[in-house]
Order: structure tokens, then C-alpha cells, then sequence
């Protein structure tokens, strides 16, 4: 038994594109390799029946508490064993668990509101809308699990479904290179999520660079 909590990167507040990133690969994104606490939300508090972080790592990837409001377990996310003594923070790596310094009075409570993004649809036109900002919600919004990518030089995180195309949906749109060649198509709908100001232009039709890739 373990008292855990875990910290997830809030994907609004990662304006240094570090989500899902290892930790040696954090200094290439923002101006240090500290982890920065502020972007983290807690999405998960109480004691669980596992004895070890690898266990933690599964139960978070294959059995999820009922009570559990963040994504799979992923690479950037933080957990803090509460007591005893290995008591601590712990950065989910590319291999394995690196303990880190983490300030956890820095980070925000999980807010699964609605939130407004750009919802692409296949075969329609991308357009503005509000969805359920829960895991459920952003599940429901791409017909099965989440995966969070950023294929854009802009600012811009693309939440789409991971399994799409191995399931055969239909697909949606082409993500192109700089070279204007396609190298992957994103399958069923997908949001992309941008700040407030960036919204309003593209509700307005001047984020004309958005406009043309969705």
C-alpha cells in the first residue's frame, strides 16, 4: 500500500511544449532542465494497493481507479510517494523513474470544465466549439483514448484519438512537413487547443495559417 499523488502537465499551460518529453530532452524546450511545477495539475490524491512506482505505472496504464481524472501515466508526469521512506517526487522518464525537485504548492487542482477549441471534424469544416474538458469528455470527443501531439510551429496541441487508425476509422486530415509532403493522416475527429486570443482569430478567420492546415 501506497499514499501517491500524481501530477499531469495541463497541456493550456505548456507553452514551452514539454509535455510527454523526457527529462533529458527538457532544456531543448525552456531555458532550464528543472521541471517546472507550475504547468502541473494534481489529478490524483489517496493511497493505492501497489508497493512500488512500476506498479503504480501499470495500474495508472491498464486498471484506472474508478475516481482517476488524468491520461495514462505517461512520460512528464510527477509522482510524489507521500510517506516513508522513499518519500519524494518522482518524474515518470523514458526508462523507468527519475526523482526530481518538484514544488507542488506551485501546481492547480485538475479543472475539467468545459473548454473551447477547434474541433475538426471529417469531412467538415473545422469550426469553434465547446467540449467536456474531463478525460471522458475529451475520449468522447475522439471516439476512444487521448493522445497529444504538436505538429504545428505554432503554439498548438492537437488531441486526437491514438488508436484511430489501427481501429480503421475514418480518416481525417493529412499532417504535412515543412517540405509540403505528408507524412502521417490523423483518423476520426480531433481539437486543437489554443489560447483565448488565438480562438478568437480564428473564429474571426485571421489565423490564416491555422485555417489552411485544418
Amino acid at each position: 500500500m501506497m499514499d501517491i499523488k500524481i501530477y499531469q502537465i495541463n497541456l493550456s499551460r505548456d507553452d514551452d511544449r514539454v509535455a510527454f518529453l523526457g527529462l533529458s530532452q527538457i532544456d531543448k524546450f525552456q531555458e532550464s532542465s528543472k521541471v517546472n511545477s507550475e504547468i502541473y495539475d494534481k489529478v490524483f490524491e489517496r493511497a493505492v494497493e501497489v508497493d512500488t512506482l512500476e506498479g503504480v505505472y501499470q495500474m495508472f496504464n491498464c486498471d484506472w481507479p474508478e475516481d482517476f481524472q488524468g491520461h495514462s501515466l505517461s512520460v512528464s508526469d510527477v509522482v510524489e510517494i507521500v510517506n516513508g521512506e522513499n518519500a519524494g517526487f518522482y518524474f515518470c522518464d523514458s526508462i523507468g523513474f527519475q526523482p526530481v525537485k518538484f514544488e507542488p504548492e506551485q501546481t492547480q487542482k485538475l479543472d475539467t470544465r468545459t473548454m473551447r477549441v477547434v474541433l475538426v471534424e471529417p469531412g467538415k469544416a473545422a469550426r469553434v466549439a465547446e467540449i467536456d474538458g474531463s478525460l471522458e469528455g475529451m475520449q468522447k470527443t475522439v471516439s476512444g483514448y487521448i493522445q497529444a501531439v504538436y505538429p504545428f510551429e505554432e503554439t498548438v496541441c492537437l488531441v486526437c484519438n491514438e488508436e484511430g487508425k489501427l481501429q480503421g476509422l475514418p480518416l481525417n486530415r493529412a499532417l504535412w512537413d515543412e517540405d509540403n509532403r505528408i507524412y502521417d493522416i490523423v483518423a476520426e475527429p480531433f481539437c486543437v487547443r489554443l489560447q483565448y486570443g488565438e480562438l478568437q482569430e480564428f473564429e474571426r478567420g485571421t489565423a490564416e495559417a491555422l485555417h489552411r492546415k485544418v
